[in-house]
């Protein structure tokens, strides 16, 4: 068994059987996927549409505690849509964009499970954003953002990199130094 099939199967709701589960989720998983969940003979890293799948057809499941369970990253329930301007980026800028989108995913995911090594790190502490109490950025996700523009820096995309720290109101002084002192 796994996490997510012990999870799975607790939020089984009362009176059904994995039969009655498989009805459920007729036209969106095969019945043979839905009994290696149950049995915990699933991949490693499941697919977002499966645990999407799951979420929407067991009542008190959600799709972020199937990812804790999957041992991903929990993100949030609903889906990220892009600001409208994004209908203006060309095909390459598009996948651009989807390729550091998908990296960072599974960043995320290789950093849950490494927890361990994670609390390990000692990274430098950002600055506090000058923004309301209600959109400052968590610790985490400060650093978690910090990282992203260092990458941004080490790749060359200096102009790219400063443009993001500035929009996120961050003080790019700090991550100038950070990445000057990893060079």
């Amino acid at each position: 068994m796994s996490a997510l099939s012990d999870y799975l199967n607790d939020h089984l709701p009362s009176g059904w059987n994995k039969p009655r589960l498989v009805d459920a989720l007729d036209g969106r998983l095969d019945r043979a996927t839905v009994y290696k969940y149950l049995a915990g003979k699933h991949p490693r890293q499941p697919s977002e549409s499966v645990l999407q799948a799951f979420a929407e057809v067991l009542p008190d499941a959600s799709v972020v505690e199937l990812r804790a369970a999957a041992g991903q990253s929990h993100g949030v329930e609903e889906p990220w849509i892009p600001p409208v301007e994004a209908n203006r980026l060309t095909m390459a800028q598009r996948q651009a964009l989807e390729a550091f989108i998908k990296a960072t995913v599974a960043s995320n995911d290789a950093l849950v499970r490494d927890l361990e090594q994670v609390e390990a790190l000692a990274l430098p502490e950002l600055p506090e954003p000058a923004r309301s109490e209600a959109d400052d950025l968590t610790l985490a996700e400060r650093r978690e953002v910090q990282s992203y523009l260092e990458q941004l820096y080490a790749s060359g995309r200096k102009d790219l990199a400063d443009r993001v720290a500035a929009s996120l109101v961050i003080n790019s002084a700090s991550v100038t130094a950070s990445r000057s002192s990893n060079t």
